[in-house]
């Protein structure tokens, strides 16, 4: 009986979306507002952030993104939620090919990588000092503003529409999964 508990609960645990090595290295106590707040103190520190893409744009091998930040839950399904009301945002910076498909505005991400402090960036139209964070892994939810746990069939799209994710790590090989069956 204990075995079968501990299989269903390993059943709905989310899937590993980052290499362990990774993800162990992820300083847990570090928060969005902290960072935000006090940019400089978090600097070098490695965390994991989930957001939606605004904005990206690509120059040369660098890939950079202006994300609103959204809360990672781990239930109903795994990956950032929007519960509404004003969030703050981030920018990432990736260097390393993303395809156009992962960069499309509305698309929910999670990034682990390491604290730049503030960057300036031209993202929003002028030059504005945002945190940044320096992405070693980003997760991608081809999502394009709906929310995660509406797939199989979300309410824009005309009947079943598979979510397509991907995965980048500088460094290693990317990962594409659909994660829904008709």
């Amino acid at each position: 009986m204990m075995g079968g508990a501990g299989l269903l609960n390993f059943a709905c645990a989310p899937a590993a979306i980052f290499p362990p090595e990774v993800s162990e290295r992820v300083d847990r106590t570090v928060t969005f507002e902290q960072v935000v707040d006090h940019p400089a103190e978090y600097k070098g520190r490695i965390v994991q952030l989930g957001g939606q893409i605004l904005r990206s744009k690509v120059e040369g091998e660098e890939v950079q993104m202006l994300v609103r930040e959204l809360p990672i839950q781990m239930k109903p399904v795994y990956g950032p939620v929007d519960r509404g009301g004003e969030r703050g945002m981030f920018i990432i910076r990736y260097t390393g090919k993303v395809a156009d498909q992962d960069l499309q505005r509305g698309n929910m991400l999670i990034v682990i990588g390491t604290m730049m402090g503030t960057a300036v960036s031209d993202l929003t139209g002028p030059y504005v000092s945002r945190s940044t964070v320096s992405a070693e892994c980003v997760h991608y939810w081809r999502s394009q503003g709906e929310p995660i746990e509406d797939y199989p069939y979300p309410k824009n799209a005309q009947g079943f529409v598979p979510l397509v994710q991907q995965t980048y790590c500088i460094g290693r090989p990317n990962t594409i999964l659909t994660t829904t069956t008709p």
